[in-house]
């Protein structure tokens, strides 16, 4: 009896002695622990203080280009600016996108329809109708006249591919026109979208549509004043029209140009009333479609 209380006696100091040990050791792992944490803590602290934070937002910076470059224009040229860009109106009303080198100043011509110009400006508002890009100077030099309003985008297979997940309609009713340019065009290659405005004068309240439904119904409406002011504007409602608003500020600059003195081919072959009938002819032919394969 005495033997096993002695060995019960030796056995719980030698239990006791063990904890001690194991306790002492957690709490030495636990202080390096703490402190290898406090040092990683001040790596990282110090790190980041050197580190140059990341800005995702989206800097546009189309609208400051192009007052920078009419400033420009204004200054180099002065008055004559006025006396150039009524030239461009004449051509614009003639139809005529091209400049003959015996014309008096016909290189200033060319210089100036660089950047109001569209058959001249191959960059940003390149299109075969000669339409000029409507500014706060040539609204005001062609304020009153009469006009063949349109919105025209520049955009990239590239911006146009969300990072966000898809809608059930992702890209409204230009489903065609996109799977088009994605197969056919690389990412960054750029291409211009004329969107159909309508025809009316050019003034400061002038409506303009932004978008147009699958039914050609009007939505979005602006003042004329309003949109070629407000970048921020055009490229939120052309980021609406090819169903992406998430993607407004990633895709190219949007400006809105004007024939003047007479109508477009667009307009002359889509006005209202031609685009109700093709609907319903639309409608009509799909219809037969449908019964011939049943």
């Amino acid at each position: 009896m005495q033997t096993t209380i002695q060995f019960l006696r030796a056995f719980h100091d030698v239990a006791i002695a063990r904890l001690r040990f194991l306790t002492r050791i957690h709490e030495e792992i636990d202080r390096e622990r703490r402190k290898a944490i406090r040092e990683r803590a001040e790596k990282l602290k110090q790190a980041i203080s050197k580190r140059q934070v990341t800005v995702y937002a989206v800097y546009s910076y189309d609208a400051l280009r192009d007052a920078n470059i009419e400033q420009s224009l204004i200054d180099r040229y002065g008055v004559e600016l006025d006396e150039l860009l009524t030239a461009i109106g004449d051509l614009s009303r003639n139809g005529m996108s091209y400049v003959l080198p015996e014309w008096d100043n016909a290189n200033k011509l060319k210089a100036v329809g660089r950047f109001y110009f569209a058959p001249f400006n191959p960059n940003e508002i390149h299109s075969t109708a000669c339409a000029i890009r409507l500014t706060p100077k040539t609204a005001d030099i062609f304020l009153d006249q009469p006009a063949d309003f349109y919105i025209i985008a520049i955009n990239t297979p590239e911006g146009l591919t969300s990072l966000i997940v898809e809608r059930s309609n992702p890209v409204y009713h230009l489903l065609e026109y996109l799977a088009k340019i994605m197969r056919r065009k690389g990412r960054r290659e750029r291409h211009t979208r004329k969107r159909k405005g309508h025809y009316g004068i050019i003034q400061k309240d002038e409506p303009l549509n932004m978008v147009y439904t699958n039914w050609f119904e009007e939505r979005y409406t602006l003042p004329l004043w309003h949109a070629i002011n407000c970048k921020y504007c055009l490229k939120l409602f052309n980021a609406h029209s090819v169903g992406l608003p998430e993607r407004a500020f990633r895709m190219g600059d949007v400006n809105v140009i004007a024939i003047l003195g007479r109508k477009g081919k667009t307009t002359r072959k889509h006005g209202r009333k031609v685009d109700k009938i093709t609907v319903y002819e639309r409608g009509v032919t799909v219809q037969g479609v449908l019964a011939k394969y049943r």
